[in-house]
């Protein structure tokens, strides 16, 4: 809905409000478990259910196209290729440079708790209430340098380079644990970590969206971005698991980690401005 409802100059905004959301998630649905003293399956039904209701209303609240407009909008030319993305160059490299990036913060986020169980040797209860913590800082960051970067993209009109240096700054994380693995560093880490990938999931989206091939095309195509950033946080515990098994510890997995987030942002840089584009093409 991001790309046929919003002029491009809205996206970043918007972007950053889906970014943001997801991270914030995170931390509420902790929280209600915790305060509640719920289960591990009263906490999911509870979770749920919220999820149905809120989910539903947004669903029938907010405003859609009309049937003609849409029509008119989405119809394919008669020399317009049906699957239109494999096809632009530009669009391919978002969704490559999108995975990458994913796996690379997924290595790093979804062995927090087992960096502070190993690596640091931390026991179990400190390490659990300490995860939290470092849960807290990262989406505070998260959401805090999503909402500013989607709104600099729009104030701009740039959001490739936003998006490379917010990839870089992801990476940075990854160099600093493995430079000082301290309890201390691991939450300037997680801070930094925030920042780049809170940049990167809204720079990234509204980047995406505007260069979507095809109008007719917009919720599948969407579709493949979000399954791009969803397949990087499903390989990156794999990955990581793989690569802690090989070495016996920590710092190849926040090494990986580091390239990956440049290797991404690099790949990310390869796709050009849809305005740039335009002036090229």
């Amino acid at each position: 809905m991001i790309a046929d409802q919003l002029p491009s100059e809205q996206r970043g905004a918007a972007s950053s409000a889906a970014s943001s959301a997801q991270a914030l998630g995170i931390v509420l649905g902790v929280g209600v478990v915790v305060l509640l003293g719920l289960s591990v399956t009263a906490g999911y039904m509870v979770l749920a259910a919220a999820m149905a209701v809120l989910g539903t209303a947004a669903a029938l609240l907010l405003p859609d196209p009309s049937g003609q407009t849409s029509r008119e909008n989405t119809r394919r030319a008669a020399n317009e290729p049906r699957f239109a993305f494999l096809r632009d160059r530009d669009f391919r490299w978002v969704l490559v440079g999108r995975l990458v990036v994913n796996v690379g913060n997924a290595l790093g986020t979804s062995l927090f708790l087992f960096f502070l169980l190993y690596g640091l040797g931390q026991d179990h209860a400190a390490a659990e209430d300490n995860l939290l913590l470092v849960v807290v800082v990262y989406t505070v960051f998260v959401v805090g340098a999503s909402i500013a970067a989607g709104l600099v993209s729009d104030r701009i009109g740039r959001r490739r380079g936003l998006a490379v240096v917010a990839a870089v700054v992801q990476a940075g994380s990854g160099v600093m644990l493995v430079a000082s693995p301290t309890f201390g560093m691991t939450l300037a880490a997680a801070a930094v970590m925030g920042v780049g990938y809170g940049a990167f999931s809204t720079v990234g989206l509204a980047f995406a969206t505007d260069l979507l091939p095809s109008a007719r095309d917009h919720g599948r195509d969407l579709g493949l971005v979000n399954t791009a950033a969803a397949l990087g946080q499903l390989l990156g515990p794999v990955l990581g698991a793989l690569l802690v098994a090989a070495v016996g510890g920590f710092w190849l997995v926040f090494t990986v980690a580091a390239a990956l987030s440049v290797l991404g942002g690099a790949i990310t840089g390869l796709a050009r401005d849809r305005r740039v584009s335009a002036v090229l093409g």
